[in-house]
């Protein structure tokens, strides 16, 4: 059993491990204080992936015009990229758009890939003022929704108003996730240019949908088969977030270990502290193990096995992993009341809401019984 890697994919994730030190981490404070990104340093830390460094859409399939990178080397990119909250722009588009047909490719696709316009999701809903109480997740599940698509004359309509998180950009477009009329009508995705009559944004918060008329053509994939878009890319997907939750946690490990040196308590370092010792140690052996889930998954997918199961559970640990770490990272440094005084700890904390995460926790718990318990064979009995 090899574990080592090869060269190219050292020089990748060296690469990278520069980029994040020297132009990202720089970023922080600004960042932190701003809210947000300037759009010349948006620019200009993508002009750097894309002409300097050459990683811009590596990770998109060759036939949809990416360079189809080996899930390792994406692996170990994520993890680099998690080790700053610096949002990262690298052409890693959802791979939803990949239902796109002839003339949506042109307008789409293919300018994503190229980095000339930037898709953003539309899914997540404000939460409801008194959600359902089977609700868990807020405003992630679909049920739960309130933005509906409803056919018409010469397409559809929709209304509601969707999470947007991001500052807008003139070359931006949506793809809006809407309620069919009924359940079992499902739901269906759209591609939506921002200037589309019926649609306003409420700063970098919402999108607001108000009697928005959509043609047909703008329907992504089929009507009412909006959440299986992509399904096929739900493995490589989970393990590139889970290997993005080990660099998170790699870097809460570091911060944890440096102030545990540096910081001095009633005349000794927080380091000789048992209490410090026991969490750092239980930080670092979670994070070694994490890591190693994520490549063993990468490999397989490397070597064209089915690593749906193995997906899920680095998706299900990673995911508890860097909660746990976060919370190891915070009484390390003495209490919430340091979130104050740290923008890293802080930012990271804020970086993925518990109710987004319990849905993607829960998915996941069922996929790994499914393959333990044969859940599908029982309820067929039944």
């Amino acid at each position: 059993m090899d574990f080592e890697f090869d060269e190219e994919v050292v020089m990748i994730r060296d690469m990278m491990r520069r980029f994040v030190q020297k132009d990202a981490r720089p970023l922080e404070m600004p960042l932190f204080n701003q809210g947000e990104l300037t759009t010349e340093q948006e620019d200009d830390l993508k002009r750097k992936i894309m002409d300097q460094m050459g990683l811009w859409a590596v990770t998109v399939p060759e036939e949809y015009g990416g360079d189809e990178l080996d899930m390792l080397s994406a692996c170990l990119i994520e993890e680099e990229l998690g080790q700053t909250f610096v949002p990262v722009d690298y052409g890693d588009i959802s791979p939803v758009l990949f239902a796109c047909n002839e003339q949506q490719t042109i307008e789409f696709l293919e300018p994503a890939v190229e980095g000339d316009r930037r898709p953003l999701l539309a899914l997540r809903e404000p939460v409801p003022a008194a959600p359902a109480p089977r609700d868990v997740s807020g405003a992630l599940a679909p049920d739960a929704w309130q933005t509906t698509a409803v056919a018409a004359e010469d397409g559809y309509v929709l209304n509601g108003r969707k999470l947007l998180g991001h500052k807008l950009r003139e070359d931006d477009f949506f793809v809006v996730f809407a309620r069919m009329p009924t359940h079992e009508q499902g739901v269906t995705a759209f591609l939506v240019e921002p200037d589309t009559s019926g649609l306003a944004t409420n700063g970098a918060l919402e999108i607001i949908l108000q009697d928005c008329a959509l043609p047909p053509g703008t329907v992504l994939g089929e009507v009412g088969k909006g959440l299986e878009l992509g399904t096929e890319f739900l493995a490589h997907a989970q393990i590139k977030m889970g290997a993005r939750y080990v660099g998170i946690a790699q870097r809460l490990l570091d911060m944890s270990a440096e102030y545990a040196r540096d910081w001095v308590s009633l005349g000794q370092p927080l380091a000789l502290r048992p209490a410090v010792m026991r969490m750092v140690a239980e930080m670092a052996a979670d994070i070694h193990a994490a890591r190693y889930m994520v490549y063993h998954a990468a490999w397989l997918l490397d070597e064209e096995e089915d690593a749906r199961h193995q997906a899920a559970m680095v998706r299900l640990f990673t995911a508890q992993m860097v909660r746990t770490a976060i919370d190891k990272t915070i009484m390390v440094h003495g209490g919430t009341s340091y979130l104050e005084k740290d923008p890293a700890l802080r930012m990271y904390r804020n970086l993925v809401p518990d109710a987004a995460m319990q849905v993607g926790l829960e998915n996941s718990r069922m996929a790994v019984a499914n393959h333990y318990l044969e859940l599908q064979e029982l309820l067929s009995d039944d």
